[in-house]
């Protein structure tokens, strides 16, 4: 069985990250940024040529959120800053052996969203800080606005050259599907007597890491001492269970107008993927019949809290023109799709069929905490924002991201509790994973 020190379940931001850092990208401080808590400026002169040395539950001591450590040299202010302000730098040193399994390419789900899509944030929310995302427009002749919103024709590009740029691509296996995560037997018996020599925490291989290769079938198992389960908000798609839904035209995502024939497309859903949906369809000129289960006050809350996002915008103009070609209807669920594209829906009003060319099923989706069944009943915390997006985070030792259920396994990005829920709220979660490794192996 194929061994490692660290494997990292997924491509995202989120786990690039931790790999970024484990490859040798060490943080560095320089400059004469100065944190408000005096306390924390203290400690961070001590630390500042090795700071993934310093033990951040003194942090917690003191009643400071050891993310925000990093995070705030990463982003001191709003806007993004010019690249020789940056006091957040970064020395090379030696790698630990790490492996990272997806079934994407670096930059995970975004290599599977609409060809149009753009982020919620500004470029520099989107960014590992090992390799800014202006030296990567610098660098290939983009001219963007490093606060304005990205395309995912950008943005997939920067996280495949983010894995090129630091040295990463050659430890990333793409189209691998991890399927199970389970104890590796006798796990604190393989390296017993090195762990006594060295004085240092060496367990052995804590977990078996299952695999299936998504083009040939073909299984595999890996062995880890540590586990970074970075496996994204979406990894388990919600499925709509109604008679029908095979059906052949019935697509389960969405990517792009052209994709779906016909004048009449209704979208299922109720979250910012299917409002994308509804709205680039009626806007290539199609009639949208748009069925949300949610109230239309929530939806309506959502528009307007969101006009600084062009497509939201565009959203409020559709519903103040007379929404000739776009039909809203709330608290509603679709029952079953029919032959020759009939689809029935339950309304407050009692059922109703409507005929379409096309349905674009867009429910969202979960992180697959069934990849670790095998460790029973986890300890979860509830996280929600303003904006219909929600999931459960794994509860986690806020120095370290360590699970306080399964020792040697960290959740990152969104999964991990106390990261907030958005990308620019877990990106230095990857300095709390890895410090917490590379000081377990005495590396730092």
């Amino acid at each position: 069985m194929e061994h490692h020190r660290v494997i990292i379940a997924g491509g995202g931001p989120g786990g690039l990250g931790v790999a970024a850092t484990l490859e040798g990208w060490h943080p560095r401080f320089e400059g004469g940024y100065e944190f408000p808590s005096p306390d924390v400026q203290k400690l961070a002169r001590q630390h500042e040529r090795k700071p993934l040395a310093l033990d951040l539950h003194e942090l917690l001591e003191k009643g400071h959120r050891p993310i925000e450590f990093f995070r705030m040299r990463h982003h001191p202010v709003q806007d993004a800053l010019p690249l020789d302000e940056w006091t957040l730098k970064f020395s090379k040193r030696d790698r630990v052996d790490w492996l990272m399994l997806t079934t994407d390419g670096p930059g995970g789900i975004w290599n599977n969203v609409p060809r149009e899509q753009l982020t919620l944030g500004p470029a520099h929310w989107m960014e590992l800080a090992h390799y800014p995302i202006a030296k990567f427009y610098e660098q290939t002749g983009r001219e963007r606005d490093l606060n304005a919103l990205v395309h995912r024709s950008d943005l997939v590009p920067y996280y495949q050259a983010c894995a090129e740029e630091l040295g990463l691509s050659g430890h990333i296996r793409t189209g691998v599907r991890v399927t199970g995560i389970q104890p590796a037997p006798d796990v604190y018996s393989k390296r017993e007597s090195a762990s006594e020599e060295s004085g240092r925490e060496d367990p052995g291989a804590r977990f078996i890491v299952d695999t299936v290769d998504e083009v040939s079938g073909e299984q595999s198992a890996y062995s880890c001492d540590y586990l970074v389960f970075a496996v994204g908000p979406r990894s388990s798609v919600r499925k709509l269970r109604v008679v029908g839904v095979d059906r052949d035209y019935v697509s389960l995502a969405y990517t792009h107008p052209d994709d779906y024939p016909g004048e009449r497309v209704l979208v299922v859903g109720g979250g910012r993927s299917a409002d994308w949906a509804a709205q680039e369809l009626h806007d290539d000129g199609r009639t949208v019949v748009y069925a949300m289960r949610q109230k239309s006050e929530a939806h309506l809350k959502l528009i307007y809290n969101s006009q600084y996002l062009p497509y939201y915008a565009r959203w409020a103009e559709i519903l103040s023109g007379g929404q000739e070609r776009m039909g809203l209807l709330y608290e509603t669920q679709v029952t079953g799709f029919g032959s020759g594209g009939l689809v029935s829906i339950g309304t407050p009003e009692g059922p109703v069929q409507v005929q379409v060319d096309h349905v674009v099923i867009e429910i969202g989706g979960d992180p697959d905490y069934s990849l670790l069944g095998a460790y029973g009943r986890l300890t979860f915390h509830a996280k929600r924002d303003n904006f219909r997006f929600q999931l459960m985070q794994m509860v986690v030792d806020q120095a370290t991201f360590e699970s306080v259920d399964i020792p040697g396994l960290y959740p990152a990005g969104y999964t991990a509790q106390g990261t907030g829920l958005s990308v620019i709220g877990f990106h230095a979660g990857c300095f709390l994973i890895a410090g917490d490794i590379l000081r377990k192996l005495g590396e730092v």
